[in-house]
This record gives structure tokens, sequence and C-alpha cells, in this order.
């Protein structure tokens, strides 16, 4: 009977390197398939980058669970009310800029929604 060395050992002797050993997840906790760590909530937000015109858009990963999932879709959009570009963290329900003068202000806001104290 013969003893057939590990693949390690064989690529140790060889001068190579050798194949990654891949260890099972524990049970109940799989791996993360994209191997990205989540913020706080477990989302994987990308950063803004600088305007592009509103052409590419990026997933927001939920890394809770497996495979992960897309929740939304951020990027930069054109407002509808006023046309100026802006930074949407959801480019498919959020279409109003926000900020001290934006369109998302005291005359958008729903009645039932009171305005913060000053």
């Amino acid at each position: 009977m013969t003893d057939v060395p590990p693949a390690w050992l064989v690529a140790w002797r060889e001068g190579r390197t050798a194949p990654p050993q891949v260890q099972p997840s524990p049970v109940g906790k799989p791996r993360n398939a994209a191997g990205a760590k989540g913020n706080s909530y477990g989302f994987v937000e990308p950063v803004p980058w600088t305007y592009d015109g509103g052409v590419r858009r990026e997933p927001v990963l939920d890394t809770d669970h497996f495979p992960p999932r897309v929740v939304r879709r951020v990027g930069w959009l054109r407002c509808i009310g006023c046309g100026a570009p802006f930074w949407s963290e959801d480019v498919v329900r959020l279409r109003l800029c926000d900020g001290p003068d934006g369109c998302r202000g005291e005359a958008t806001r729903p009645r039932n929604v009171k305005a913060a104290a000053p």
C-alpha cells in the first residue's frame, strides 16, 4: 500500500504554492459569497462617486442573507422638481433632491409629518 502525500506537501517540495484550502462553513452560519463585510446594519453600500451624468448604478447588498441580496440601487439622478443633479440613495424611489434648499422641503412634505424643531 502506498501513501499519497497531501497536495500542500507535494507543492512545497516542488517550490510551488499549495492550492487554496476551502474550509467548510459552520452549520447555520453560511459564509458570505461576496466576502464583503457589511456596516452595522449588515449592508454593503458603495461610496458616492463623482457625477457621471446618471449612467452608473451600484447595488446595495444585504449580507444578513445567504446569498447576499440586492435591497436597492444607488447612483446620481436629476431632480424631477428642479433638474439639479443629486446623489440618490435609492434610484427607484427617491426622485427629489434634498439638502437645505432641496425640493424635499416644507412644500413637498405630507401634511401629517411635522417639521423638525429649529
